[in-house]
């Protein structure tokens, strides 16, 4: 296919890869000037939607226990996904995590403060009014965050950029999670590293997946360690880990949907993963803590393929 062309800029707490084979509308430089303004679109979301600094995300969770706060469009439509999600997992996702994990960032968390900023972890409890766009947090330390779902938007966000705009042969990698496009007449399909869950090194490689078309997203312990096992962007269902995957693997077709889900079989050992992921139909490939892989209905259905 040629040479591919190939931008790396920063966002989200990571970094996000642009690559593109040899277009048929497009010179090279033109090519690094659309990944440029898609990043852009990454970057507004990023701004938009985080938890750091003044944005539409801190003003609801300073109006907790106070008032409503209005709604645009766009983070209602996140706000529904995240509701889809929540009840699709019976609880395991769940936005209101950020009441926890805003205070277990900074590692000051007691066992009776512990206990008390678990009880604000309900999604359930939000009150959102569709029809005149606001929400309610009804506890005044209740916070919510769309960690668990923005960066899977904002691959797809660049994603449909980039293909709105005709092209072709590419794919987006934001940290790890990655949407790709092929042709039909492509000469090979894109093949898609799963990180090696026991390895410093994040270059090393526990298997691949193959895909013409769709997104790839992998969720691992590795992810934001900060010294202790089992400390990451997942914690609060990790009491007993012996039997919790280390890694997992979800092939799909939006990077929102592979995003949560991996997440989501983070969150509870591995024969209730499997259950929840084979009655929704997912592909996908989870990694227990012996090193043994054990794959999902629909990724034994494509298995060698």
């Amino acid at each position: 296919m040629g040479k591919s062309t190939e931008l790396i800029l920063k966002a989200m707490g990571g970094s996000f890869v642009y690559r593109a084979y040899p277009q048929s509308l497009y010179r090279e430089s033109e090519v690094q000037d659309l990944f440029e303004e898609a990043h852009r679109e990454v970057k507004r979301i990023e701004e938009k939607f985080t938890e750091f600094h003044d944005s539409v995300i801190t003003r609801i969770n300073t109006d907790a226990g106070i008032k409503s706060s209005s709604l645009d469009d766009e983070l209602l439509y996140l706000l529904q996904c995240s509701r889809s999600y929540y009840e699709k997992s019976e609880g395991l996702f769940d936005p209101t995590y950020a009441s926890y994990l805003s205070r277990w960032r900074e590692g000051k968390i007691g066992f009776f403060e512990k206990h008390k900023l678990r009880a604000l972890v309900n999604f359930k409890k939000v009150k959102i009014d569709e029809e005149k766009k606001t929400i309610f947090l009804p506890y005044k330390d209740q916070r919510i965050g769309l960690g668990g779902i923005g960066k899977g938007y904002a691959v797809d966000r660049a994603f449909e950029f980039l293909r709105g705009k005709g092209l072709v042969n590419f794919s987006v990698n934001g940290s790890g999670d990655m949407r790709v496009h092929s042709t039909e007449d492509a000469p090979r399909p894109w093949k898609i590293g799963i990180r090696n869950p026991f390895s410093k090194d994040a270059d090393r490689s526990a298997g691949l997946v193959q895909i013409q078309n769709g997104s790839v997203s992998t969720s691992g312990s590795y992810i934001q360690n900060k010294g202790k096992s089992s400390d990451h962007h997942i914690i609060h269902h990790y009491e007993d880990e012996e039997r919790h995957p280390v890694s997992c693997t979800v092939v799909g077709d939006s990077c929102m949907d592979t995003d949560v889900w991996a997440t989501i079989a983070m969150t509870q050992d591995i024969g209730k993963a499997m259950k929840l992921l084979n009655s929704e139909g997912i592909y996908a490939i989870l990694i227990d803590k012996q090193g043994m892989s054990h794959l999902s209905k629909k990724a034994m259905e494509n298995f060698g393929r």
